[in-house]
């Protein structure tokens, strides 16, 4: 048995198999907790000899216990809230199959609002691809189904349609230029827009929608982190674009009502934060406590795969006239990337097409030798779903630069990305086998909430099987191991965090976050890990969901 003297445990699960995922592979019977960390581990009957009238112990009754997960890419304090308060036309959360029904479900939300009111929703990333129609809802409908609103909804974070009353109200009429890094779609013949709006263009009409207020932000992230805990998560990245999450981040922690561990992402362009701010402040990756941190920078490259965006040398498949946006130039991005690496804050530059990888490692190679620094950790987010060549592998290993791919968009939207890309820019779409055997780091981030839920378990699941969710096999020679996927969400994720000493595996000393699963993932199909119950979630070594 393992012990670190301490008082009595406050927690004790035995009768179990306790998956510690450590370098060793040790797998124990009971796991002690106190003071928020793991104070013992080994054969039941040991480790229940340390109980102290006040400990509590759970019979595990044969169930597994694994480290609690991590999902290092999430926009949970952004769609929190819009779980909770906006019309859901999601097809992959509702029975919504066409345009009309996407109608009905927006008539409905308007009847219950006073004329003139918002009607705000949203969609499913390419949900375009599986409705009826094949196409988005435009003004035009939208003008017809609710003629006494503004309307918008968002369809993923890269494409929102709004329709008459609230193009008129953000002033976007058909003179209104494209902003850089943007796109206003227009009909081809009169000129007008057709209420579709890309990527910077959305930012002008976020300006005259309603914002939440703040009581409704703080109970949106309880209410989605709540909905992570469900799932075994204890960990999140969350990437933020103003002061105000940060803030009510912080009173939730002081209120006691953030109940799991947070990094945050601040977005330093396309952001009410901006990079020079956090600088001036002296603020480093690191700063906070073990359950608020800053986590370092986000900035976005090149537009979304969703919304056909990203940015690739050759134009898409279906959009033979599309090569998609750049959201930041070279200049803007060497500039403020080197600024932010030199100041001690790492970097997480999003890049999906293969153009925008290039631009993320330019601007990497060039911080790094201007100003070397080791351990940095710096991430390249999508990095890793496509178009991982050789030059660009041996690129990110010899930078030490972390990939974070999402094989989430793969398993939900991956038949339409292979109808909007084409074959030959799929053909080793999530190639995990090849990039872990040629030295790349990677952690898995979901892109969740709002499109689908944040679930490693899911993740892990398609990442083992290669089963997506529209039912093909996706490139199987790429599969990787159980343990392999496991590290994805659990010891690989704590170095990205750089938390690689507190959290990760179960052993003593490390913080006692843990998911007890209803049954052992090493032991059942690879597809079933998905649908695995998670029967208890402990964070701090406090019971923080139970089934």
């Amino acid at each position: 048995m393992s012990r670190k003297a301490i008082p009595y445990p406050d927690l004790i699960l035995f009768n179990g198999k306790i998956r510690s995922l450590a370098p060793s592979g040790a797998i124990y019977e009971a796991i002690a907790c106190a003071g928020g960390r793991i104070v013992a581990t080994g054969k039941s009957d040991d480790v229940r000899r340390l109980s102290g009238p006040d400990t509590r112990s759970i019979d595990l009754k044969g169930r597994t216990a694994i480290p609690g997960l991590t999902d290092t890419h999430v926009h949970l304090a952004e769609k929190g809230t819009a779980e909770m308060e906006y019309a859901d036309c999601r097809d992959f959360y509702t029975d919504v199959r066409s345009i009309p029904e996407i109608l009905e479900r927006l008539e409905n939300r308007a009847f219950k609002l006073s004329k003139g009111t918002w009607v705000v929703a949203h969609g499913s990333p390419m949900q375009d691809f599986r409705l009826k129609e094949k196409r988005f809802p435009d003004r035009n409908d939208l003008d017809r189904a609710i003629p006494d609103h503004p309307v918008s909804i968002a369809f993923g974070a890269h494409i929102t349609i709004a329709n008459s009353k609230a193009l008129a109200l953000a002033r976007i009429t058909r003179d209104t230029p494209d902003p850089a890094g943007g796109a206003i779609r227009r009909d081809p013949q009169t000129g007008e827009p057709t209420g579709e709006l890309h990527e910077r263009a959305q930012l002008i009409l976020k300006k005259v929608v309603p914002e939440f207020n703040y009581i409704q932000l703080k109970d949106g992230i309880v209410f989605a982190l709540n909905q992570c805990l469900e799932r075994g998560v204890t960990t999140i990245h969350d990437i933020v674009r103003s002061g105000e999450p940060v803030r009510a981040y912080q009173e939730l922690l002081r209120e006691g009502r953030l109940h799991a561990r947070v990094s945050l992402l601040p977005r330093v362009i396309e952001s009410h934060i901006g990079s020079q701010s956090l600088i001036e402040l002296g603020l480093i990756t690191g700063f906070g406590n073990e359950w608020l941190r800053i986590g370092g920078v986000k900035m976005s490259i090149d537009g979304g795969i969703t919304g056909r965006n990203a940015c690739f040398y050759e134009p898409y498949e279906d959009d033979p006239h599309n090569h998609g946006i750049i959201r930041i130039e070279q200049d803007e991005l060497n500039d403020t990337l080197l600024k932010c690496h030199q100041a001690g804050l790492r970097c997480c530059v999003h890049a999906i097409g293969d153009r925008a990888f290039d631009m993320a490692l330019n601007a990497y190679e060039n911080a790094i030798q201007k100003s070397p620094r080791k351990d940095h950790r710096h991430r390249i987010e999508h990095m890793g779903n496509w178009l991982s060549t050789p030059e660009r592998m041996q690129r990110l290993v010899r930078s030490a630069i972390i990939a974070i791919p999402n094989i989430s968009i793969g398993y939900y939207v991956g038949d339409a990305i292979l109808d909007c890309l084409g074959e030959k820019r799929l053909a080793k779409a999530f190639p995990f086998r090849t990039l872990l055997k040629n030295g790349v780091t990677i952690a898995g981030g979901s892109d969740a909430p709002g499109y689908w839920p944040v679930d490693p378990l899911r993740d892990i699941s398609a990442c083992v099987s290669r089963r997506m969710r529209w039912g093909d096999v996706l490139v199987p020679e790429e599969r990787i191991s159980v343990g392999e996927a496991f590290a994805m969400h659990t010891t690989t994720a704590a170095f990205v965090g750089f938390e690689e000493n507190l959290k990760g595996t179960l052993e003593v000393g490390k913080l006692a976050d843990i998911a007890v699963l209803a049954e052992d993932p090493f032991q059942v199909q690879p597809e079933k890990i998905k649908d695995l119950k998670v029967e208890m979630t402990i964070v701090g070594g406090e019971i923080k969901y139970e089934a």
